[in-house]
Parts: C-alpha cells; sequence; structure tokens
C-alpha cells in the first residue's frame, strides 16, 4: 500500500485541523477502502467488511451533505465562516465515530 490511511490518522488529522475541505475528508476516507480492496482478496471477509463499511459510510455521507446543502441555502450569506468550520467538523466527527461503532458491532 503506498498511501496508507485509517481512522486514527483521519480523527488526527481533524483533531489538527490538517483538512481545508470536506473533498480533503472524504477522499482520506475513500482511501481507506482502496486500500482494504487492493490489499484484500475479493470476496474475504475484510474485502466483504470493507464493503459494509464503505455502504454505511456513503449513507451517513450523503445524508451530511444533504444537510450541508440546506443548511447553506438556509444561513445568511454574512455567516461567519467560523460557524461553517463546526458544522464540517462535528459532521465529520458524527461520521467518524459511526464508522467506529460499525466495526465494533
Amino acid at each position: 500500500i503506498k498511501n496508507p490511511m485509517d481512522l486514527f490518522t483521519i480523527n488526527s488529522k481533524l483533531e489538527n485541523n490538517q483538512y481545508r475541505s470536506t473533498d480533503e475528508f472524504e477522499k482520506d476516507i475513500c482511501l481507506i477502502f482502496r486500500n482494504c480492496y487492493t490489499y484484500n482478496d475479493l470476496g474475504s471477509e475484510i474485502y466483504c467488511l470493507g464493503e459494509e463499511l464503505e455502504s454505511d459510510f456513503n449513507k451517513i455521507w450523503n445524508e451530511k451533505q444533504r444537510e450541508r446543502l440546506k443548511r447553506v441555502r438556509d444561513t445568511d450569506t454574512n455567516s461567519s465562516g467560523k460557524l461553517k468550520y463546526f458544522h464540517d467538523f462535528f459532521a465529520f466527527k458524527y461520521i467518524i465515530n459511526s464508522l467506529y461503532i460499525t466495526i465494533i458491532y
């Protein structure tokens, strides 16, 4: 694996304000799944678990993106960039925590 990635690294990057956009966050999450499919054999238990986790991520991500779009439409254009950042930060934390829970159970 040329570019390893895991949820702990993503969480650390989030905590240290290293994501400049939602695209960067999504790219790192997707890298986890690409690495899973590259390293593990098609049909193996880990490969299948990766597919399940990716499906869960896509559902949560799409829901959060819809909420984000609604918030952007409903928010005054003069709103602080800090407010947007905090909404994104907590949405990302929610996604990471949801993925942790999926892995555990």
